[in-house]
């Protein structure tokens, strides 16, 4: 069975998150004293309030928190909150999280989740100091660059609070990259494997709003299965070849380096295809190529023939469906099918 990791500070009444902010209050609109005589006998209820500021406890924000013209709660797609792949970076110790944390790690289209171990301040006035961990400038733009869709970290902030700049925030939120602070409990995923989930409510006008984080773990006892995580090509021209394929799945092409580029399907669970380069050209045809599903395959046909795909042969149909084989631009099969 999966195992489930909260992620969320308890709250209490009197917590208090931010400093300056105003501590959690908690209340009784209807005590089970009170419901008495409105119900039949025996039967009772208790009817709590709470009053809170929208950043208490572990929370996310969303663009509007930073822009007005950005979405607020309520315009939160569940893709980008619920389920999301995890990439955790361990980096205790650091103070300004640098970009070569990231090492080569692939996290297009995840949750990135910031580990620094701040979180065991919690509930003191170390907590709050502004020795806290935060993000680097430059580690932000890694995470725009590397198509990371939601930031989390286990500190006060995840920009730094010695003066006004928030760096993280405004590059962040400008691109709609969620952000969630005030874990807890990171030091118990590993660096991947995981699922994460912080679903806020969906309330209009708000920005930020209180979570229940979480990761899953594929097995109880927290073990790496193997599993396949990217498909690799070899090629020439690793760059050229990821742009072409860009069209092929609608995914953005990244360049890590002369001879590593990626591109991912963006659909929830799409594959990421990665491209190497290798010395040696395609001298025969392919043992393994990928079939690529199209709702119009003459239009796909037509659309990737001016991206510099060769098709081979005509429309071809059998007991499984309609097919259609192409070669991209450097000879590796593919086929397209409906």
């Amino acid at each position: 069975m999966p195992r489930l990791i909260d992620l969320s500070h308890d709250l209490a009444d009197g917590t208090v998150t931010y400093p300056g902010l105003p501590p959690l209050s908690t209340s009784t609109f209807l005590s089970r004293a009170d419901s008495v005589g409105r119900y039949a006998e025996g039967t009772t209820f208790d009817i709590g309030m709470v009053t809170m500021c929208a950043n208490t406890g572990t929370y996310l924000d969303t663009p509007f928190h930073r822009y007005a013209d950005g979405h607020d709660l309520s315009g939160v797609p569940l893709e980008r909150c619920a389920e999301l792949r995890a990439v955790v970076l361990h980096v205790e110790g650091a103070t300004a999280v640098p970009p070569s944390a990231f090492g080569d790690l692939d996290f297009e289209g995840c949750a990135v989740l910031v580990h620094t171990g701040w979180s065991r301040h919690w509930g003191t006035e170390r907590y709050f100091s502004n020795e806290h961990p935060y993000l680097a400038a430059e580690t932000v733009a890694v995470l725009i660059e590397g198509g990371a869709v939601l930031v989390g970290i286990d500190s006060l902030n995840i920009d730094s609070t010695v003066g006004g700049e928030r760096p993280a925030h405004t590059g962040l939120l400008a691109r709609g990259i969620l952000i969630v602070e005030h874990l807890t409990n990171l030091d118990q995923l590993p660096p991947v494997g995981a699922r994460f989930t912080a679903v806020p409510p969906k309330v209009a006008g708000l920005g930020t709003f209180t979570v229940r984080a979480f990761c899953t773990l594929p097995d109880g006892d927290g073990a790496q299965r193997p599993a396949i995580c990217e498909v690799v090509i070899d090629c020439a021209a690793p760059a050229s070849l990821a742009q072409f394929w860009s069209h092929v799945v609608g995914g953005v092409a990244r360049v890590r380096s002369e001879a590593w580029a990626t591109v991912r399907d963006p659909r929830p669970g799409g594959v990421l295809v990665a491209f190497q380069r290798v010395p040696e050209g395609k001298a025969v045809k392919n043992r393994v190529h990928l079939d690529v599903w199209s709702e119009d395959i003459a239009a796909d046909t037509r659309r990737l023939v001016q991206q510099g795909a060769t098709t081979v042969g005509s429309l071809q149909s059998d007991e499984a469906g309609t097919f259609q084989i192409l070669l991209d631009p450097e000879g590796n099969e593919f086929c397209l099918v409906s």
